[in-house]
C-alpha cells in the first residue's frame, strides 16, 4: 500500500488530472494545429516560402494560441510564480519543439519525399508528445519555484 503524505492527492486522483489535461492539450493543439497548417500552407503554396521557413513563421502563430488557451482551459497547476517567466519558458519550449518538428519535416519532405502538408502534420504529429510532457513537466506542476 502506498503512503500519501498529509493533503497530497491520490494517485488515481492525480492520474484522473493528468488524463483530463491530456484530452484538452490535445484539443487545445487541434485548434492551434488548424491555425499552424493555414499560415504554413498560405506561406507555402501562395507567398512561395521554402516549406522550412514557411514552418517557423506557422509554428510561432499556433505557439502564441496555444499558450493563451493552455493557461486558460488546460493546466490549473503552475510550476512558476511568475506569468512573465512562465510565458518564456513556454516559448523556449515551444522553440524546442520547433527544431524536433522542422527536423522531421525535413526527413519527411526532404528525404522521404512526402510532400509538403503531409510532411508537416506527421511532424506536428509527433512533436507534440515532446511539447505537451516538457510544458506539463517544467511549467505547468504542483511545485512552485
Amino acid at each position: 500500500m502506498i503512503v500519501e503524505p498529509p493533503g497530497a492527492s491520490t494517485l488515481s486522483e492525480r492520474l484522473w488530472k493528468l488524463f483530463h489535461e491530456s484530452w484538452k492539450y490535445f484539443l487545445v493543439s487541434a485548434v492551434s494545429l488548424g491555425l499552424d497548417l493555414a499560415v504554413y500552407w498560405t506561406l507555402v503554396n501562395k507567398a512561395g516560402l521554402h516549406y522550412l521557413t514557411a514552418n517557423v513563421f506557422s509554428v510561432l502563430a499556433g505557439l502564441m494560441i496555444n499558450y493563451g488557451l493552455s493557461v486558460s482551459l488546460v493546466f490549473t497547476e503552475r510550476r512558476l510564480k511568475s506569468r512573465r517567466a512562465e510565458f518564456i519558458g513556454f516559448v523556449l519550449i515551444g522553440i524546442a519543439g520547433l527544431g524536433v518538428n522542422e527536423a522531421f519535416i525535413a526527413l519527411f519532405v526532404g528525404v522521404l519525399g512526402l510532400g509538403t502538408l503531409t510532411g508537416k502534420i506527421a511532424a506536428a504529429g509527433l512533436s507534440f508528445l515532446f511539447n505537451f510532457i516538457t510544458r506539463r513537466v517544467l511549467l505547468f506542476s504542483a511545485t512552485d519555484v
